[in-house]
Parts: structure tokens; C-alpha cells; sequence
């Protein structure tokens, strides 16, 4: 398919003309506005230009004067923080040193001891402490009696294997 007027382009013509411009510039100053009279006033010796009359603040009534607020007192009251043990470095130590199940156990009491010393609830500190204490002990005192009877065990091993 061809067609035989595609490469020709319209005909050429004489360009056109713009339109007249404005004999106004056209970014010149604005005129300046005149006051009713027609005439600028003449300023007077001494007095300042442009001077605006008293705008009160947002507070001051024009007719009363400033307004006064009475001070208000905020009081905050933050309970006293509880200061029980929470033994986390024992619960640490017997978790991996003396018997992990136990020692989990008193870790979880530790860390809900410290949560509430933080929040304030003494009771729940005491208790949670207290449980802390006695899963830790107990720990410790099952890795004490395990590692005796391993080194009674090892011993008895060897001997039976010097005879």
C-alpha cells in the first residue's frame, strides 16, 4: 500500500503576522492609588508614616485591660518504686551451670519480679520474688548433688578399672 501524497507537505504561504502588541509594558509598576480626594497628602513635619492604630494582644480585652489566669498546679504522683531482689544473675547462673530446667523456671520468676518493681506492684514483687529465690536454690542444690554423684561415679569407674 502506498500513498502517492505522502511525502508532500502543504504548500508553502507567507507567514502570518502577530498581533499588535500593547503600547502598555507589560510588567511596569502599577499606578499608584489616590486617595479619595484625588490628591496624595502632604506630610507633616515630625510625624511617622504610615502609623496603624493599637492592636490589643490576643488576651487583652480593649475595654477591661490584660486578662489574668489563675496558676494551675499540676501534681503527679508515681508510685514508689518497689525494691525487691529479683536474683536474675542467680537465675542466669543456675540456668547454665547447675540444672537448666529449674533454672528456666526461676528466670521467668526474675524477670516478672523486675517487671513489677518497674510498675509498682509490690505484692506481685514479693511473691514473684520469693519463687525466684526457692526454684533458684533448688536448682542449685540438684547441680550440687548431680555433680557429686558424677564425681562419685567417675571415681568408682576408675578404681574398678586399676583392680
Amino acid at each position: 500500500m502506498s500513498y502517492p501524497d505522502y511525502g508532500k507537505g502543504p504548500e508553502p504561504s507567507v507567514p502570518a503576522q502577530p498581533p499588535p502588541y500593547s503600547s502598555v509594558p507589560p510588567y511596569a509598576a502599577p499606578p499608584p492609588l489616590l486617595p479619595s480626594g484625588g490628591q496624595l497628602p502632604t506630610p507633616s513635619y515630625g510625624a511617622a508614616p504610615n502609623q496603624q492604630g493599637y492592636y490589643p494582644p490576643y488576651n487583652e480585652d480593649p475595654n477591661r485591660g490584660p486578662m489574668s489566669y489563675a496558676p494551675q498546679q499540676i501534681i503527679l504522683v508515681s508510685p514508689p518504686p518497689a525494691k525487691e531482689n529479683d536474683y536474675l544473675g542467680y537465675s542466669i547462673f543456675t540456668l547454665l551451670c547447675c540444672c537448666l530446667p529449674l533454672g528456666i523456671v526461676a528466670l521467668v520468676y526474675s524477670i516478672q519480679t523486675r517487671d513489677a518493681n518497674n510498675s509498682g506492684n509490690t505484692g506481685q514483687a514479693q511473691q514473684s520474688s520469693r519463687m525466684a529465690r526457692i526454684f533458684n536454690h533448688t536448682a542449685l542444690g540438684v547441680g550440687i548433688v548431680v555433680l557429686i554423684v558424677w564425681v562419685a561415679i567417675v571415681i568408682a569407674i576408675s578404681v574398678s578399672a586399676y583392680r
